[in-house]
């Protein structure tokens, strides 16, 4: 995997705070009798906080399996404060610059690299990208360091130092299930690719929500083990399936779709919904086309076809700023973006002259934040919500003709939690 384009490196500069370039130890608000931003007095000394700059660190995949998406993560945090800096003069009169580290997508290496922002680089707090990991965030935890991001990894659940607008949780949640029996559907197939755990965790997941919305799970295909998606879409049709759920990737889907139109069997006829994890992108509808029309997606975004103020404004911030991703309505820009936007938010509560404490203190005591007008979730408790499964997500159909998506409706779905332990008694059900 190549590294970012060099035009793109040049704008990130004035950001990105070189690992070789700055002194190690920064003195928060300047000495004694020192002016502090907005005119405050600070006299503490706080780690990546001096009277002119927030030092922030970042961790994330930049070389290793699946770094292309991450370039857009990188790309929404860039363009979040360039806006920040650039246009609405820092917080508090501080720019927010962050220094990095590429953790090639390995959790062990993400553990070192974390290590080496807070005890080197001394940083003030982290923006988390997706990744990373359950020793990371112990480590976090342990230092009492505030970080944003989205919580993509269980391990947040709980974590009182840790701020998402999203938490995967332990458990599941009845919205998958409601939106299949919205569309009609009663008997499902689900899928799973057996060599994943992180996939099959999604699956038991799909599996609690299907259930306890009355969805039968008639068949369970591994992915992996396919060969046959003529045979795997016959199987469909002489069971009465009239649902898919579960890890059915784009790729997949536009191989089995398809084959399922061939024998009449089509989304919105005899099949009622046919459900992805992810393919929220241009790039899907480029590659595959009609093949994954009427497909189905749940998303935490919100569906840009809305073109709402605060979406216009993230796609001018990421066409003046980084315009070398293309398309930028991509999901991780706007996590990217959210994970700044909620970084920033937690500076603004921490005060003038901010500490870790008064970071977590302050953040964890806002109640309306808004997901930078971004999310399915517009007001979201900050205070109670890292304790709990995200139920909101919109959904997104691909047209009959596979060229474009279309919102299912203007509003979000929510659904009620599943807990861990309803989950394992819903998929010890027949």
């Amino acid at each position: 995997m190549s590294l970012p384009a060099n035009n793109r490196l040049m704008r990130a500069a004035t950001l990105a705070v070189s690992v070789s370039g700055l002194a190690a130890s920064l003195v928060a608000c300047g000495g004694e009798g020192a002016g502090g931003a907005g005119g405050a007095a600070c006299s503490s000394t706080v780690p990546g906080i001096t009277p002119t700059d927030v030092k922030a660190g970042v961790v994330w995949n930049d070389t290793g399996p699946g770094a292309e998406t991450m370039r857009a993560f990188r790309a929404g945090v860039d363009a979040r404060l360039h806006v920040l800096d650039e246009e609405d003069g820092g917080v508090n009169g501080r720019k927010v610059t962050y220094a990095w580290r590429d953790d090639q997508a390995d959790p062990a290496l993400n553990v070192r690299m974390v290590h080496e922002l807070l005890d080197q680089e001394k940083i003030f707090g982290l923006i988390y990208a997706p990744g990373g990991g359950s020793d990371s965030a112990a480590l976090l935890q342990e230092r009492n360091i505030p970080v944003a991001g989205i919580a993509s990894d269980r391990a947040w659940l709980g974590m009182n130092n840790m701020f998402s607008w999203f938490y995967l949780g332990n458990g599941s949640s009845t919205t998958l299930g409601k939106y299949v029996r919205e569309q009609g559907g009663t008997r499902a197939a689900v899928f799973t690719i057996g060599a994943s755990s992180t996939s099959d965790n999604y699956a038991q997941q799909v599996v609690a929500s299907l259930k306890a919305t009355g969805v039968k799970i008639v068949k369970v295909f591994n992915v992996s083990q396919i060969t046959s998606y003529e045979t795997v879409a016959q199987q469909i049709k002489a069971n009465d399936i009239d649902a898919l759920a579960g890890v059915l990737l784009p790729d997949a889907a536009a191989q089995l779709l398809p084959e399922l139109a061939k024998i009449g069997f089509t989304v919105g006829g005899g099949l009622k919904a046919a459900l992805m994890p992810l393919g929220y992108d241009d790039n899907s509808l480029a590659r595959y086309g009609s093949s994954l029309a009427g497909a189905s997606i749940l998303t935490d975004v919100q569906p840009f076809e809305l073109d709402t103020d605060t979406q216009k404004k993230f796609k001018q911030a990421m066409s003046d700023y980084v315009p070398e991703i293309q398309p930028p309505t991509q999901d991780q820009a706007v996590n990217g973006w959210t994970s700044a936007d909620l970084f920033i938010r937690g500076l603004q509560a921490a005060g003038k002259c901010p500490t870790r404490e008064s970071f977590i203190s302050g953040l964890r005591a806002v109640r309306n934040y808004d997901g930078a007008g971004l999310t399915a979730d517009a007001n979201i408790d900050l205070s109670t919500n890292y304790r709990q499964t995200s139920t909101c997500y919109y959904a997104i159909k691909i047209s009959p003709d596979g060229s474009r998506f279309q919102p299912a409706s203007n509003t979000a779905i929510c659904g009620d939690v599943i807990t861990p332990q309803q989950m394992t008694a819903l998929n010890q059900q027949p």
